[in-house]
């Protein structure tokens, strides 16, 4: 009885071996792709499940996806990158040298670059476009961007957030955005990298081009990682600059430009790690992007089924889909 007794107490205090990165995609039914990377090596870059619910063919490294919301990232980081010779322009009025061809935008008169890239710019927004066929905003239904639209109201300077994808490519239109990240390019007409899917069905129709500098991008995970790379080694900006980029803009909010910045408690790490996110979803398409910094890890995943089909959830949540990618990938 008293082996019996040792042997079950033995049991319980043994410890779990830890989960995977690709244990937890598998356990949770990730269709899609994950990459996880320390420092300069990719460790994990898999497809799982298929493009279609109904079956067939299946996710693979490298598939080019639409990177939606992680071209605002892109963005925010050109941006920084592009002021650093121009201290205190984040915060000044936008000027009125706009890119060749463009004029200068009335309606961001008074408005900064940081309340753009941080979404207090109260412009118009294009997700109130009348809507067409799907139900989707009448906006993302053209071949381009709609610049004239979101130029259509004057902006309110430090107006309450609000998250609207005019802020972007207003952003777009005065500087000029046409030279991408390795690998990444902006989507022509028709283009949409791999279909989405609502609900066990394809997607409505949607012109991700018409999304532009607010989340047109295409590319594969290894794009996204290099250009992680690039931002995180000091690459693309000086210390000064990146610090800018990635300082939350405080009073209860982790919003920094053009992403999120939060110290996020994870199971297994016996402190909180400083996490940067981005989210993304358009259509059917959803992507996070994850960078830990001060860790040197980066974690990226697409799925092709939107948030009605794949709950994602939050590291704040302490449980779920991302918590335990996180968790696996940093403190196991």
């Amino acid at each position: 009885m008293i082996r019996a007794l040792l042997a079950a107490l033995v049991s319980v205090a043994a410890p779990v071996a830890a989960e995977t990165p690709d244990a937890v995609a598998r356990r949770y039914g990730l269709q899609g792709e994950l990459l996880a990377a320390k420092g300069d090596r990719i460790l994990l870059d898999r497809g799982y499940g298929t493009i279609d619910p109904a079956g067939g063919a299946v996710h693979a490294a490298g598939e080019r996806w639409r990177l939606a919301s992680i071209t605002k990232q892109v963005v925010a980081a050109q941006v920084v990158a592009g002021l650093e010779s121009k201290p205190g322009v984040l915060d000044a009025p936008i000027p009125r040298e706009v890119a060749p061809g463009v004029g200068f935008i009335p309606a961001l008169a008074g408005l900064t670059v940081r309340q753009l890239l941080t979404h207090h710019s109260g412009l118009a927004n294009p997700d109130d476009t009348p809507p067409g066929a799907g139900g989707v905003p009448g906006a993302y239904l053209k071949r381009a961007p709609d610049v004239a639209y979101c130029a259509s109201k004057p902006g309110t300077p430090g107006a309450a957030f609000a998250y609207n994808n005019c802020d972007y490519l207003l952003v777009g239109a005065w500087r000029g955005t046409d030279r991408w990240p390795q690998g990444m390019a902006m989507a022509t007409a028709g283009e949409r990298g791999v279909p989405g899917y609502v609900k066990g069905r394809p997607e409505p129709a949607i012109q991700l081009a018409s999304f532009g500098a607010a989340g047109g991008l295409i590319g594969t995970a290894r794009d996204v990682f290099r250009f992680d790379r690039a931002l995180m080694t000091g690459r693309l900006m000086a210390p000064a600059s990146l610090a800018a980029l990635w300082t939350p803009e405080g009073k209860g909010s982790y919003q920094a430009l053009g992403q999120w910045v939060f110290p996020g408690t994870l199971a297994g790490c016996a402190t909180p790690r400083r996490i940067v996110q981005r989210d993304g979803e358009i259509g059917g398409v959803q992507v996070r992007n994850f960078i830990l910094p001060d860790d040197a890890i980066v974690v990226i995943v697409f799925t092709n089924r939107s948030s009605d089909d794949f709950a994602f959830g939050e590291v704040w949540e302490g449980k779920g889909f991302v918590y335990d990618l996180l968790s696996a990938a940093a403190c196991s």
